[in-house]
């Protein structure tokens, strides 16, 4: 602790984007700010020119066809396209507004003129941007991408895939069922669409999405992908922090696990991959080979979830959590995807998280028998879960990978009440630690701890 104060620290950053020849990457922040760096010599990023807008910038994009134009996306509602060359202040040119939701994300089509508005509530706004022309929306769309001929891949709520010629027509091309994917990507040649699962596949499909293989990569749910630069690698980051290449055989190429990365956002310029992250600013790594460029940076994987219980331990292992003394471990609860945390209270009540579900389970308290199971349903993914109150009203605490803490109240005799929003964090949760019943500690991947406690109503404050 050193006392006195401080400069507020830099925010987290949560978007970056290469230009086409690798030499310019910009990265957008939660605080607003739009910073433009060369990256020459990627091992030596140098600041050129930093813009902002009023609320977090969520997405970045480079015109294909004009070098110096900039497509950005802002949590405010707003897509701009800035004029940025070396030598001048950067140039606000148009404001692309009105829309309902944060726009998450902004891609360009291929002739420079439409761009493609991601939106938080599910749909993509269609523009012609420099008329500031708004042409319509695309529904059912979470995540999307543009391949170099135009084709336009959509992700839906439901895993729901779908090709698109918009210069043709808004009617799919070609639609299939895919369940639990998270994103999507077209290779540089156009003919190859890479979706990243849940399960830590990455499904290869061609244009008219008819499957040509599936890679396996490992068991953490995948939240980005994008191709090398020359097509032969496909590039993906899962939930955990891990960001990894794989060849279209399967075989491993490289991986690295950083839980400062921000896997939401993956750029590549030639040789370089450059990431988001809960840092003031972007990871740089070979492309190739997976070294980090960035010095300072990189911090150790975590190891798998496990704690003192009764006699033994309780452990996750791959999607199960087993407990018990060694040689005599019993399942007590099963998962549909990795589990990624656990907590025990009381060596009578235990909490697993996977993705989205979170599972609370009472021991019969002579033996392994799971008495009463409940599932909770967070609504973001969850990095990391705590157990607070008693083993007859348990309060669930639960962090997502990115900013928020929620919580929920069992008392095992009715439904859970949540969750709840129970904080908010600058830079994510990384860790919580039980200090007792009622209190525990939060801390963020900068090191700021918090301490929160069960007020007299049962609800959580710092």
């Amino acid at each position: 602790m050193t006392p006195g104060s401080a400069p507020a620290p830099a925010a987290p950053v949560s978007c970056v984007a290469f230009r086409a020849d690798g030499r310019r990457l910009a990265s957008g922040t939660e605080a607003g700010t739009v910073t433009v760096q060369d990256t020459s010599d990627p091992a030596r990023p140098i600041s050129l020119t930093e813009f902002a807008h009023r609320l977090a910038v969520l997405a970045a994009s480079w015109n294909p066809g004009a070098s110096d134009l900039l497509a950005t996306g802002s949590a405010d509602g707003t897509a701009a396209v800035w004029r940025v060359v070396d030598d001048r202040p950067p140039h606000l040119m148009k404001v692309l507004g009105g829309h309902p939701a944060a726009v998450t994300g902004v891609s360009w089509m291929p002739d420079g003129q439409h761009l493609l508005c991601q939106l938080a509530d599910g749909r993509a706004a269609v523009w012609q941007a420099f008329g500031e022309t708004y042409l319509g929306e695309l529904d059912d769309c979470v995540r999307l991408d543009v391949s170099p001929t135009g084709l336009v891949a959509t992700v839906g709520t439901s895993g729901f895939v779908a090709v698109r010629d918009l210069a043709q027509d808004r009617a799919p091309l070609a639609g299939r069922a895919a369940p639990a994917v998270e994103a999507c990507a077209w290779s540089p040649d156009a003919s190859t669409l890479a979706l990243a699962r849940r399960d830590g596949a990455i499904e290869l499909r061609n244009t008219h999405l008819d499957p040509i293989r599936t890679l396996r990569a490992g068991e953490a749910p995948l939240r980005s992908v994008t191709w090398s630069a020359d097509g032969r690698h496909v590039l993906a980051g899962a939930y955990d922090g891990a960001v990894f290449a794989v060849d279209p055989s399967s075989r491993p190429v490289w991986r690295l696990t950083d839980p400062t990365i921000r896997t939401g956002s993956l750029a590549v310029g030639g040789p370089v991959l450059a990431t988001a992250t809960f840092a003031s600013r972007p990871y740089l790594l070979d492309a190739t080979s997976g070294v980090p460029l960035t010095p300072g940076l990189s911090l150790p994987a975590l190891p798998a979830p496990t704690r003192p219980f009764r006699d033994g331990v309780l452990a996750a292992e791959g999607r199960v959590v087993t407990a018990g003394p060694a040689g005599n471990r019993v399942v007590v609860v099963e998962h549909d995807l990795r589990v990624g945390a656990i907590d025990s209270l009381d060596d009578r009540v235990i909490v697993s998280a996977a993705h989205h579900a979170v599972r609370v389970a009472r021991l019969d308290p002579a033996a392994y028998e799971v008495e009463r199971g409940i599932t909770l349903r967070a609504p973001e993914p969850i990095r990391t879960v705590a157990l607070l109150g008693t083993p007859e009203t348990t309060v669930v605490v639960a962090a997502s990978y990115e900013f928020r803490l929620f919580s929920w109240t069992v008392d095992w005799t009715g439904p859970p009440v949540g969750p709840t929003l129970a904080g908010e964090f600058g830079a994510g949760v990384a860790a919580l630690q039980r200090l007792d019943e009622q209190r525990l500690t939060a801390t963020d991947h900068r090191g700021e701890l918090v301490i929160l406690a069960l007020g007299a109503d049962g609800a959580l404050s710092s």
